[in-house]
């Protein structure tokens, strides 16, 4: 075939597309009807976008923290890069086990006196869910997945992991 000519694709050529297109659609399929967010980019795609029915049952869950700090007042834990230096998704990829092991927040605390060695420490931690219901009403509810008492608030990391 010469330069700048348009021909038909050759056999083998026509058979590894078939395959690769075949291979992602098995890979997105799988991954949609049984898969987690561990199998990116094959997860499910919910963790992508996703549809919340409008009417009595549409619910928009907003995981978020809160934490109390030395001087007593409670505080909006910033989920960011410029924050703790960790993203919200990461925390929300992360939710179970927290909620599971909450002496895993013991690591927000430590976030907190390394990155604002000034600022109050964290005398707790609380996992925390705004749950809004797209009624009539939009009504919304907080609901508490999990605390922890941070271990040495002046010094974080001297915990040793032990209860």
């Amino acid at each position: 075939m010469q330069e700048g000519s348009r021909g038909r694709l050759t056999p083998t050529a026509v058979g590894w597309r078939v395959v690769v297109t075949a291979a992602l659609t098995v890979g997105v399929w799988a991954g949609t009807a049984v898969g987690n967010d561990q199998w990116w980019p094959f997860a499910p795609m919910s963790q992508y976008a996703f549809l919340v029915q409008n009417g009595q049952a549409g619910i928009v869950n907003s995981p978020f923290m809160e934490a109390r700090l030395t001087d007593g007042t409670l505080e909006r834990v910033a989920l960011s890069a410029q924050g703790l230096g960790i993203e919200r998704s990461e925390i929300e990829g992360q939710l179970p086990s927290f909620i599971r092991e909450p002496s895993r927040m013991q690591a927000i605390a430590i976030l907190r006196a390394r990155r604002e060695p000034d600022a109050p420490r964290y005398t707790a931690v609380y996992l925390r869910n705004r749950q809004t219901r797209l009624d009539a009403a939009r009504t919304e509810k907080i609901i508490d997945l999990a605390s922890w008492q941070v271990r040495d608030p002046q010094d974080p990391e001297s915990w040793d992991g032990r209860p």
